[in-house]
């Protein structure tokens, strides 16, 4: 037997093992949670060296400073991958959304320079030091809430000097935490007032700093905002073949409120993902089944913002791979952790909580590029571990807004304790 200095033991332990081939799930396996009563794992220097069932876990050699965990029956899972967040900004919009909520449109409050514009201000006269606190705050605040995978994407800066700035920032919250950060460069999020008679030129510039990017090492995905009113897939062009000669993937927010052909696009363009997709159309669906890309829910835009949330039935039915992430902004989804995502999938866009599992944890992770590393508790994969304060996974969707995670595990170390110690 593996030798081992981690060992989690008398578990309900949710392996999300692949059925087949390790790919993005569909079909029947898109609600495969790989359930284990009485299971057990065992990790050593960050990696899963053994899973089981039963007490064979006796057999296992432990290193002198081994840690062990009698879960009591709880339900241990793969830690979530939360795939697309907001994280790098300051300042607050508790005024817009008083104002949406008594009517106001998302888009015209953002013509009037409220919105992300408003956020951009604050995130521009917020000192490096200040912004990097923040972003950790956040981070402390997901991994307390079962985050083991995070991206985090730039987007509050617009002008590519700034941009460069907070991609930087971010870059030194990614290397101060024990969780896994993928960095996103948001190149196109909303045109600057200034910019205004220079839509192209803005493009082209956005474009070019793709290259500095991927030189420094500061990101390793580039996104854009395709919408009626922001930008549109031809602006997206130069954007996406940009990424591709640097060797980093393309992600969307695409179809969020309108229909305008970003989620074909992105199949076509060959993206990691595409995100929000509530509008996307009927061929927009199948390009993404064709191309075995995740679509990624965020029902907490939809539920905040106050439009119809994506329909998971109507991308299951067409076999298209679902993620569900939080997409923590300060405007439109203040979600902070995958549980109550994950309640939101379940009861405002029709996954059951067997689905919306495997959506925050091995869909996410391919939404992320990372379905070979985690999202799923079997050997060779990182030991991203949640236990639950429960021996039943489906009250992750019922118990909506209560404490369920009791302690989180990344690569191997206990990062997070919401309750009292297991150790034996």
């Amino acid at each position: 037997m593996a030798e081992a200095d981690l060992v989690i033991r008398r578990a309900r332990l949710l392996t999300l093992a692949p059925l087949k081939d390790e790919k993005p799930r569909v079909g029947a396996a898109a609600g495969d949670v790989g359930a284990i009563d009485g299971g057990w794992l065992a990790s050593r220097d960050g990696v899963i060296v053994a899973t089981g069932r039963g007490d064979a876990w006796h057999d296992l050699e432990r290193t002198p400073e081994a840690i062990e965990v009698d879960a009591e029956g709880r339900v241990v899972m793969p830690g979530f991958v939360d795939s697309h967040t907001h994280l790098c900004y300051a300042g607050q919009r508790w005024d817009e959304f008083v104002t949406r909520r008594s009517g106001a449109d998302y888009l015209a409050v953002l013509e009037r320079g409220g919105g992300i514009h408003a956020t951009v201000r604050a995130t521009r006269e917020t000192s490096d030091d200040d912004l990097l606190a923040l972003i950790r705050r956040r981070l402390a605040r997901a991994i307390a809430l079962g985050t083991t995978t995070i991206e985090v994407k730039s987007g509050y800066g617009l002008e590519p000097a700034e941009e460069l700035r907070q991609l930087r920032v971010i870059a030194a919250a990614a290397k101060g935490t024990r969780i896994d950060v993928a960095v996103t460069y948001l190149a196109l999020h909303a045109l600057p007032a200034a910019r205004a008679d220079d839509r192209r030129g803005f493009v082209r510039e956005a474009a070019q700093a793709v290259r500095t990017v991927a030189d420094e090492g500061l990101a390793e995905a580039v996104d854009a905002f395709v919408e009626n009113g922001v930008f549109d897939v031809e602006d997206v062009r130069p954007l996406a073949k940009a990424a591709s000669e640097a060797g980093l993937a393309l992600t969307l927010h695409a179809d969020q409120l309108n229909d305008v052909g970003a989620t074909a696009f992105a199949a076509r363009a060959h993206a990691r993902s595409a995100d929000h997709v509530a509008n996307a159309s009927a061929e927009g669906l199948r390009a993404l089944a064709r191309a075995a890309i995740p679509a990624v829910l965020l029902p907490g835009s939809a539920f905040f913002v106050g439009y119809a949330p994506p329909d998971a039935r109507r991308f299951l039915a067409a076999e298209v791979p679902i993620a569900i992430a939080t997409d923590h902004n300060p405007g439109t989804s203040p979600l902070e952790g995958l549980p109550t995502a994950i309640a939101l999938g379940v009861v405002l866009c029709g996954l059951t909580p067997h689905e919306a599992i495997v959506a925050a944890t091995i869909n996410g992770a391919h939404a992320l590029g990372r379905g070979g590393r985690t999202g799923a508790l079997i050997k060779g994969r990182r030991a991203d571990v949640v236990v639950l304060d429960t021996d039943d996974e489906r009250e992750l969707a019922y118990r909506l807004g209560g404490p369920i995670v009791r302690e989180v595990y990344a690569a191997g170390t206990r990062v997070a304790a919401n309750g009292p110690a297991v150790y034996r």
